[in-house]
């Protein structure tokens, strides 16, 4: 006998009426940007629920001059996007979408389960690759921390940030396929950086503190300026809900 089919989750219609930024931060990856951005724009036209969804992406740019800081650019692309949008989706430039819900969260939200780099077929917890967040929430927790640059460590102290306030968080079994890169975090052989001691040594001293070592910096304290934006054009033609953002850390 064959087993009667389980029902179908429900859709709350509001969930994918309300409004979506999703933010890209970005450096030195223009081979992953043209993957994805198309990649990105035609899942959101295609995805039976996901092409019910107002959204908007910003990537995040930064200038030259200093090391990346992840942190600060998903800050500075949240406070560019925010006054349009009910919930951001941080999202790595090197996470392609198979099967996901960008659908509304009202808790910070992982959106990956399946494809993180490293771990294809393996389920994840991990709070990076691509994380949703209500807009009142992000700006409660004081958004990412602003302190590492270079490689690692945001997203850790990010959850630190959301324990501080009591908030949950939340997981969704997403699907992504993830683009090779070099990793900076570890040098030929497993050994770390010099980028990830650095960053690790910053964690650990916020950890010493306490409750005040985190949130007490962040999108509140992050000062940039945007040298220009521009929108993104696909086959020649400008998309107007996807923007490119130059900034500049101060």
């Amino acid at each position: 006998m064959i087993p009667p089919r389980a029902a179908l989750p429900s859709a709350d219609p509001a969930d994918y009426s309300a409004r979506l930024a999703i933010v890209i931060p970005y450096r030195d990856r223009e081979e992953h940007l043209k993957r994805t951005l198309p990649h990105l724009v035609t899942f959101f036209e295609r995805d039976r629920f996901a092409r019910a969804i107002p959204y908007e992406i910003h990537i995040a740019e930064q200038a030259p001059g200093k090391p990346f800081n992840r942190g600060a650019m998903k800050n500075a692309g949240f406070a560019i996007a925010h006054a349009n949008a009910d919930y951001a989706v941080f999202h790595d430039v090197d996470y392609l979408p198979i099967w996901a819900d960008y659908s509304r969260v009202r808790e910070p939200t992982s959106l990956i389960a399946y494809g993180v780099e490293g771990k294809p077929n393996d389920f994840s917890n991990t709070p990076g690759c691509v994380v949703a967040m209500p807009v009142d929430d992000f700006v409660r927790i004081n958004g990412y921390s602003n302190d590492y640059w270079g490689w690692g460590f945001e997203d850790v102290d990010l959850q630190q940030r959301i324990r501080m306030k009591g908030l949950r968080w939340g997981k969704r079994d997403g699907s992504f396929s993830a683009l090779p890169h070099p990793h900076h975090g570890v040098m030929p052989g497993g050994v770390q950086s010099v980028e990830t001691h650095s960053t690790r040594a910053i964690y650990l001293s916020k950890g010493a503190q306490g409750a005040v070592g985190f949130g007490g910096e962040g999108l509140s304290t992050l000062r940039f300026r945007v040298e220009k934006s521009v929108h993104w054009a696909k086959n020649g033609v400008p998309q107007t809900h996807v923007f490119h953002h130059h900034i500049v850390l101060e």
